[in-house]
């Protein structure tokens, strides 16, 4: 698949559902972050730049996903394996309860 369809899916799939589910509370987010900016900056001073804001909403964002989101994503599509002894354990009383049975017939 060439890079320029994947990149179509993307924006067709993930940006609508982003805008959908989190949109308005990000632009909330932001605004808010603004105006706190906009309050700590005297007269004179330059004015808040939209790209500094952008910077540190992307830098929370990536810590956001790497610290709440991916690894619960991971350990659902990763559960961790079993012990080897637990599993032989396991089988061993499967095994007995076989002959229990067996033993009561």
């Amino acid at each position: 698949m060439s890079d320029d369809i994947a990149f179509k899916i993307q924006l067709g799939i993930i940006l609508p559902k982003l805008k959908d589910t989190v949109g308005d509370n990000l632009s909330s987010i932001i605004e808010e972050l603004v105006s706190i900016l906009s309050y700590g900056t005297l007269d004179g001073e330059d004015k808040v730049e939209l790209a500094a804001v952008k910077e540190i909403i992307m830098k929370d964002i990536e810590i956001f996903l790497d610290s709440n989101i991916l690894p619960a994503l991971d350990a659902k599509l990763n559960p961790p394996e079993p012990e080897p002894e637990a599993a032989e354990e396991s089988a061993e009383e499967g095994e007995g309860e076989g002959e229990a049975e067996e033993a009561a017939e």
